[in-house]
Formats: structure tokens, sequence, C-alpha cells
């Protein structure tokens, strides 16, 4: 995509913003003007959204709603180039398109948080955010949270990178997800297989993480 820098920000869309943001080796400086715009045009909303959320993301991956936010943005404009903008010219529904895009980095966060066991890093950039009410500790690990880790920890590293990439084009509640060919295709160069493939590793990889997760609890009924 063409960048003209001469566009104000206000003018542009999500799209061009995030384009304008990856050209930090053009002009650095209007690089982190179209972070700053994208990132006050959408912070709000995907605080408030984790916030709601912030009892279980706490028992479940140890995350503070406030590293949580500024890590999705770092990581959006990471791979702001991932972005597939909606096809509808209506304001609204490419506003939408966004932030179902920002909760899918979001929750790729929670599940990399829950494998490694630590907290997403801080940052500066959340200091833009009020947060004066999540300054609580992080309660200790639950005993389902240690279930994940564990099993985690048995996948190989390509099962957990497919998982976690996965992860990132999730969306709650449909059927029959598939990654984008073009994703699909650079895990598999990456790992040196076919994307056929790849479908296949995550399927098994699902299978095994149930299976270790449910093992434990599958043993004690039947004990019991």
């Amino acid at each position: 995509m063409h960048v003209d820098f001469r566009t104000s920000l206000e003018e542009l869309d999500d799209e061009q913003l995030l384009a304008r943001a990856t050209l930090r080796e053009v002009n650095s400086a209007e690089a982190r003007a179209a972070q700053s715009a994208f990132y006050q045009r959408h912070v709000r909303y995907l605080y408030g959204a984790l916030k709601r959320r912030e009892a279980t993301l706490q028992r479940t991956a140890g995350v503070a709603v406030d590293d949580l936010v500024q890590e999705t943005f770092q990581r959006a404009f990471q791979y702001a180039r991932s972005y597939r903008p909606a096809e509808e010219a209506d304001v609204d529904r490419k506003r939408q398109r966004t932030r179902a895009w920002l909760g899918r980095i979001a929750q790729n966060l929670v599940v990399d948080a829950i494998g490694r066991g630590t907290e997403v890093s801080a940052s500066p950039l959340i200091e833009q955010v009020s947060c004066d009410d999540i300054d609580e500790p992080s309660p200790p690990s639950s005993p389902e949270l240690r279930a994940v880790r564990r099993a985690l920890d048995e996948l190989t590293d390509r099962e957990q990178d497919v998982l976690r990439v996965t992860a990132l084009y999730q969306r709650v509640g449909a059927d029959n997800q598939r990654l984008p060919n073009d994703v699909s295709a650079e895990l598999a160069q990456r790992w040196g297989t076919t994307s056929q493939n790849i479908r296949a590793i995550r399927s098994r990889a699902m299978k095994k993480l149930m299976s270790f997760i449910r093992g434990p609890q599958t043993s004690k009924e039947e004990v019991t």
C-alpha cells in the first residue's frame, strides 16, 4: 500500500494507520504518530473489554489488564501486515473488524502467558490509560492454571507455535475456522512442512493438550 505522509492522521482509516505505523525506517516520527493515533482510537474499547474479564485473566493466566492492553498494541504494530480490513465501506463495520483483530491478538498473548508462566511485560505506553483500580497483586496459580502449564510443556515447540498462531486468528463462537492461507504457508515454511500438515498438527496438538489437562481428573473419577 502506498503511504502519503501529507494526509492527516484523522483522515486515515485503520488499515492506512497501520501501514504508516510500520514505516519506522522511512519516517520514524510519522510512524510513531500513526501508532499513537491508532492507539488512542481503540484503547478505551480494548481496555474496557479486558477489564470486564479481569478476574478470569488473573486466575487463568496471571496477567494484569493494563499490561495486556499495552502488549496487545505492541504486537499489533509488530504484525500490522497480518491485518485484514473489512471489505464493507461502512465505518462501524470497519471499526468492529479492527477491534475483533485486537481481541484475537490479546487472546493469543493470554495463551502465550499461560505457556511461559509469567506476566506480560510492562511498558510506558500504558501510562496513558487510567488503571487506579488494578494494582492488586495477582492471585496464586490455580490448579487449573498449573494443569494447563504442565500440558503445554508436554507439547513440542512446533505444536506450541502452531497453537499460538492459531489463537491469533480464532473467532469465538465461529465454526470451521481456518488460518489465512498466507499465515498457514508461513508456518509451513518455518517448520519445513506443508500447509495441509499444519492443520493436522493443530488438530493433534489440541487433542494432546486436552488429554493432558483432563487426564488427572479422569483418573481421579475412576478411582472414586
